[in-house]
């Protein structure tokens, strides 16, 4: 008999594509899940199509609830998951079939607490056959932090064990970046960790989702998340200079991007405040980060002053 998993979906104005998302989960080809629906206070359809749903698979449980974001949505999920195994999707998102079976079947073998899969991004799903591919593993999770090419920031395309998540929740009062946040956490406390080299969790971009955003909440959620993710990494004496470097420089970058966004879109007042904030961190991260020298020189503009920063990276793009 096969380990209950949990997969907890939280639903806010998915209508559109809340058919295709729940279609690719309960086509699983690993048959023992409880499919969580978390209606986050949807004003569409999206709750009468949860329902629909229920009413015909018997391993789909809906909750209804008002509005509190997607952290709280998928937290609300975590208090009512019975699965040995727990995994997240998006009310907007495809799986392929066997992107469950076969990332248990690696957890189980590698006595993993937990396994990721890569992902792809797309405006449409096209499935992708499974065929066997590298593994790779490693006793030391948090070494994988920064590991290019998993989307190891998102919470979506990795399965969990119950007693790795333990009281770990999303902060509900972080609103993006959240899944970063999260990951982060369960990395510093997992033994062990696995990643399949295979893409089975397709990201489908909408215009309306939040990747195509370009707004200061989601810059600053952006930086709020780095930071908090520095403090808790420079704290502690027992995790590898080289993690911290690498979360040291992720903190950085999330500083300039505040003020490449304040440079765009004219806030010299905001960019000031933050420049003269977090000026030695900065100072900082240029001494000791190699670079090559375009990107030396841009974020050097950057941090220098936001009168340089706007001639180099606004006043001639205008005139062009």
């Amino acid at each position: 008999m096969e380990d209950l998993l949990s997969v907890i979906v939280p639903v806010y104005n998915n209508a559109s594509y809340l058919h295709q998302t729940l279609t690719s989960i309960l086509k699983q080809s690993y048959k023992n899940l409880e499919l969580i629906l978390v209606d986050d206070g949807s004003t569409d359809e999206s709750l009468s199509i949860c329902n629909d749903i229920a009413r015909q698979d018997n391993r789909v449980n809906v909750i209804q609830k008002e509005n509190g974001g997607v952290s709280s949505a998928r937290n609300c999920g975590l208090e009512r998951a019975n699965g040995k195994y727990i995994a997240f999707v998006d009310g907007d998102d495809c799986l392929d079939t066997d992107m469950y079976k076969e990332m248990i079947v690696v957890m189980k073998k590698e006595k993993a607490d937990i396994v990721n899969c890569r992902v792809i991004k797309e405006v449409s799903f096209l499935p992708i056959p499974y065929a066997s591919c590298a593994i790779l593993t490693t006793d030391y999770p948090l070494v994988y932090l920064s590991k290019k090419g998993y989307f190891m920031a998102s919470s979506l395309n990795k399965v969990y064990t119950r007693d790795v998540i333990g009281n770990t929740r999303f902060d509900e009062n972080i609103s993006y970046s959240e899944d970063k946040l999260f990951v982060t956490e369960i990395l510093m406390k997992a033994n062990r960790m696995a990643l399949i080299n295979h893409i089975f969790y397709h990201y489908i971009q909408h215009k309306d989702s939040l990747s195509w955003q370009d707004t200061y909440e989601v810059w600053e959620g952006n930086f709020l998340v780095n930071k908090r993710i520095y403090d808790w990494i420079q704290a502690r004496d027992d995790i590898d200079q080289n993690i911290k470097s690498s979360v040291f420089r992720g903190y950085a970058k999330s500083i300039i991007a505040l003020l490449r966004y304040d440079v765009k879109y004219r806030r010299e007042k905001s960019y000031k405040e933050t420049l003269a904030l977090y000026q030695n961190d900065l100072r900082r991260f240029m001494k000791e980060t190699p670079l090559n020298f375009a990107k030396r020189l841009e974020y050097k503009t950057y941090i220098s002053s936001y009168f340089l920063a706007s001639i180099v990276h606004y006043y001639f793009k205008r005139k062009k």
